[in-house]
């Protein structure tokens, strides 16, 4: 099934800030080694290497493309990355590109974001939701303790109001 990638295309913060801190992305650009033996061990059918001529251990490849996805069914994300092989692969090229190697950094292009697995006392807390000091004070800008809000205190329950609709319906039903 192939579907329209322009439909589950994710902005590449949003992308890192779900999978978290410890997954890096190869840069564009940027020289990397694929693995065939280690993308056949992942594949859904089993791939037979003895009828191939001799197949590398490793192919330097160059990143042509990164494009950060999600499953449309299960908001699963996922990257799809564009390699494109760099020359005949020679013992001297692999050394140059190791040394070579890419010190760009996404670093700076990752957001600041903050997870937090919601418990029952989030649920119970009227509404309002607790977040470490520190995230608090690093995510969101500095409030303004004088100034006076634009809006009134107080909110909307997610439960508030759907009692009355239902007895509504019973009363018309």
């Amino acid at each position: 099934m192939k579907e329209s990638s322009e439909k589950n295309c994710v902005d590449s913060q949003l992308w890192h800030a779900c999978v978290g801190g410890m997954v890096q992305m190869p840069p564009v650009n940027s020289n990397v080694f694929y693995f065939p033996q280690g993308h056949a061990e992942h594949a859904l059918s089993s791939v037979d290497f003895s009828m191939l001529p001799k197949v590398p251990a490793l192919i330097l490849c160059r990143v042509d493309a990164v494009k950060y996805l999600s499953d449309l069914e299960t908001d699963e994300v996922f990257a799809k990355i564009r390699l494109v092989p760099i020359g005949n692969n020679n013992d001297r090229d692999l050394d140059d590109a190791v040394k070579g190697r890419s010190s760009l950094s996404e670093a700076s292009n990752k957001p600041t974001s903050f997870a937090k697995t919601l418990t029952q006392s989030d649920a119970n807390n009227e509404g309002g939701f607790l977040v470490p000091r520190y995230c608090a004070e690093t995510i969101f800008p500095r409030l303004d303790y004088a100034a006076d809000p634009q809006w009134g205190a107080g909110g909307v329950g997610l439960g508030v109001g759907w009692g009355e609709e239902e007895e509504e319906e019973e009363e018309r039903g």
